[in-house]
């Protein structure tokens, strides 16, 4: 594995942590609304890391493209949702 495919396999492991970490703080106040987010970030942190004891470089570039797409799809309905006229 070449050294910058290692930086950004940290940098994503740093940045999914973050994600748990702050996903779990949110569940401890909000526990229905948050679970789900906190078991599925949970679940790409055990993913990543699985990817880079295991170098499943293919499964990792297919899961990145269809959840930046997720998470694109989510955020126009979010900014549609809370910007619609009353």
């Amino acid at each position: 594995m070449e050294k910058q495919e290692k930086d950004i396999l940290f940098l994503m492991a740093l940045a999914v942590f973050g994600a748990v970490l702050a996903s779990g703080l949110a569940a401890f106040l909000q526990r229905i609304v948050v679970i789900p987010l906190t078991i599925a970030v949970f679940l790409i942190m055990i993913l990543t890391f699985f990817q880079y004891k295991h170098k499943f470089v293919h499964l990792a570039e297919n899961a990145e493209k269809w959840a930046m797409i997720i998470v694109l799809i989510g955020i126009i309905l979010t900014l549609i949702h809370l910007y619609r006229p009353a």
